[in-house]
C-alpha cells in the first residue's frame, strides 16, 4: 500500500514527529510512505535546519518526502495545481491529511482514493461547518484523545476512529528516577506559540525563584517560533536570564529529558501532547495546566500535578511543592509517570492506523 501523509510543514512539532515515526513503522510493515509538506518551513517562519532534520528522519526510516514549492500558503490555486501533480506522480492508495488545509486542497485536486484526516487539537481554528462541507471527501477522522473525539463528534465530523498519540523509540526509561537533583532542571518542549502560554510559564518561574525556600532551579524551553524575541524580552524584563533559557528548536529532546528533573506545560489547550508523552516515558513527573489534552494524561498527585490555567502564582506555588518533594515521594511520582508513558507505544499506534487504512482501501466496515 502506498500511503501519502500530508502535513503543513516539516518542523519538530508533535504532529510532525508523530507522522515521521508512523512513516518508519509503515515502511517496516512492508508499505510505501511519502510525507508531503504543503509549504517550505521558511515561508511560515520555521527553521530550515529543522526542516532538513525532519526530512532526514523520514528518509532514515525508509520513507520519501516532498515539499510543495508554494511560498504563499494562502495561494490556494497554486497549491492545488502542484498538489494535483504530486498525486499524479505518487499514485497513493490512501491519503492521510494532518491539516485541514490539505483537505481543502484535496477537494479541488481530485484525489480519487480514501482520505483520512486528523485534527491534532481539542480546539478548532476554523468554522465547524467545514466538517460538514468536507464530509463527502473524508472517509474517516482520527481522534487522538477523548477530548478530540468529543470535539469531532459535536462538529458533525462523520465517521470517527479513536487512535491515541504515541512516542517514537528512544524515550522509554529502564526504571523510575529516585530523586530530583539540586539545582533542578525543569524542561518545557513545544513550539513558541500563543497556545503554549509561555509568558505565564516565564512569570511563574520568576515567582517560584523568589518564593521557593532554597530550591534553586533552571527552566529550559525547547522550541522555535516567531514569538522568541517577545519571550526573550519578557525574560529580560523579569531579570530571569540567569535561570530561564530559550533553547530554540532541538533535535536532542531525548537527551534533554534524561537530564531534566521535571517537565512543565502551561498550555491553554492541547490535543494529546507528544512532548508530554515523551516526558512520561522518560519517568519525569509533570506539572501542567488542567486543560483538555493534559488531564487525560496527568492524574493529580500521582504522576504529576495539575493547576488551573492562567494562574501564574498558583503554578509557581505548585512548582515549589514539587521541587520540595522528598526522594521517596518523587520516586513514586516518577514510577507512576513511567507506567502512564508505557501505554502509548508507537507500535500500537501504527497498527491501529494500518488497520484503518486497509479497511478503507478494501471498503470494509470500520471498527470505532
Amino acid at each position: 500500500m502506498k500511503i501519502l501523509s500530508i502535513i503543513t510543514t516539516f518542523t519538530t512539532g508533535g504532529a510532525e514527529m508523530l507522522v515521521s515515526n508512523l512513516s518508519s513503522m509503515f515502511v517496516a510493515a512492508g508499505h510505501r510512505s511519502h510525507v508531503l509538506a504543503l509549504c517550505p518551513a521558511a515561508s511560515v517562519g520555521n527553521a530550515t535546519a529543522s526542516e532538513a532534520s525532519q526530512r532526514a528522519r523520514v528518509a532514515a526510516g525508509g520513507g520519501t518526502t516532498g515539499v510543495l514549492p508554494v511560498q504563499d500558503r494562502r495561494d490556494l490555486i497554486a497549491g492545488v495545481r502542484v498538489l494535483r501533480a504530486v498525486l499524479q506522480t505518487e499514485q497513493p492508495d490512501l491519503i492521510h491529511a494532518h491539516t485541514v488545509r490539505a483537505l481543502l486542497m484535496l477537494r479541488f485536486a481530485g484525489a480519487g482514493v480514501p482520505i483520512v484526516a486528523t485534527h491534532h487539537n481539542s480546539r478548532l481554528s476554523f468554522p465547524p461547518i467545514l466538517f460538514r462541507l468536507l464530509a463527502p471527501l473524508v472517509s474517516a477522522y482520527v481522534a487522538i484523545s477523548d477530548d478530540c473525539q468529543q470535539l469531532l463528534a459535536s462538529a458533525g465530523a462523520g465517521r470517527i476512529v479513536k487512535i491515541v498519540n504515541a512516542t517514537g523509540p528512544g524515550f522509554l526509561a529502564d526504571g523510575p528516577r529516585q530523586t530530583s537533583r539540586r539545582p533542578a532542571t525543569i524542561l518545557a518542549v513545544g513550539a513558541l506559540t500563543d497556545q503554549k502560554n509561555y509568558p505565564m510559564m516565564i512569570e511563574a518561574a520568576a515567582l517560584a525563584r523568589l518564593h521557593c525556600s532554597g530550591d534553586l532551579f533552571s527552566l529550559h524551553i525547547a522550541g522555535g517560533g516567531a514569538a522568541r524575541a517577545a519571550l526573550q524580552a519578557r525574560i529580560d524584563r523579569l531579570h530571569a536570564n540567569r535561570f530561564v533559557k530559550l533553547l530554540g528548536a532541538c533535535d536532542d529532546i531525548d537527551r534533554r529529558l534524561q537530564s531534566a528533573d521535571l517537565f512543565v506545560n502551561t498550555s491553554h489547550y492541547e490535543g494529546l501532547p507528544i512532548a508530554m508523552l515523551e516526558a512520561l516515558q522518560s519517568g519525569l513527573p509533570v506539572l501542567a495546566t488542567d486543560v483538555a489534552g493534559t488531564r487525560e494524561l496527568i492524574c493529580h498527585g500521582e504522576n504529576g500535578m495539575l493547576v488551573a490555567p492562567g494562574d501564574a502564582r498558583l503554578f509557581a506555588e505548585t512548582l515549589c511543592r514539587m521541587l520540595a518533594l522528598r526522594p521517596d515521594a518523587y520516586a513514586r511520582m516518577s514510577a507512576a509517570a513511567l507506567d502512564t508513558g508505557r501505554r502509548y507505544r508507537i507500535e500500537d499506534c501504527a497498527l491501529a492506523h494500518l488497520d484503518l487504512y486497509e479497511r478503507l482501501v478494501a471498503r470494509q466496515p470500520l471498527v470505532a
